[in-house]
């Protein structure tokens, strides 16, 4: 038996159940306060209790997920001035991405952000909320990845999602996203090292 491939197997299963809870919050289809219980995790991903705990443990050290002793997880629900907070964290964040984007963009990376921009555009056109916010969340992260920096990338990925649980919870409801050229521009800059 070879323990390094079944570990190897073992974190990428883990990766994608944790990627999954991950992009349901993203995408809003787990709103802040959504209890997780552990025994329907195991029963969807077809898993250990031991294994979705240690995907509610990661979650919760990305802020994402609430651990609350004896009474189990729920998805995180920040309170207003920790959004304040986290707002301004990704445009401090988001500012040094982009210098660094710039020296390293290259034309396939050019062509995947303005991919991701296009199908942003067309979920948001075509009304799908949940979609956009995922694309808007994976444009920024993929801009991080340009900038070559990987923990850089995953304090964004973490703040991405928080971001995604304060829209949540303090968006007007109904409230339209509005396809603009602010991501296209962005891409055209960092594309030209501008």
């Amino acid at each position: 038996m070879n323990l390094g491939k079944m570990r190897s197997e073992t974190e990428t299963f883990d990766e994608w159940i944790y990627d999954q809870v991950f992009c349901a919050v993203l995408e809003q289809r787990l709103i802040p306060g959504a209890k997780l219980k552990e025994s329907d995790l195991c029963d969807v991903f077809g898993v250990s209790r031991t294994i979705i705990r240690r995907i509610l443990l990661r979650l919760s050290l990305d802020k994402v997920v609430e651990l609350r002793p004896n009474k189990g997880a729920v998805i995180a629900t920040p309170a207003a001035e920790d959004v304040r907070q986290i707002f301004a964290a990704r445009r401090l964040l988001e500012i040094g991405i982009i210098g660094d984007a710039c020296r390293h963009c290259g034309v396939d990376d050019a062509n995947a952000l303005k991919d991701i921009v296009g199908r942003e555009n067309a979920a948001i056109l075509s009304g799908d909320r949940s979609g956009a916010i995922r694309l808007a969340g994976e444009f920024h992260l993929r801009l991080a990845e340009v900038a070559g920096n990987r923990p850089i990338h995953d304090l964004l990925r973490q703040l991405v999602a928080q971001s995604s649980l304060a829209l949540a919870l303090y968006e007007a409801p109904g409230h339209l996203l509005c396809v603009d050229d602010d991501h296209i521009d962005i891409v055209t800059s960092v594309a030209a090292g501008n």
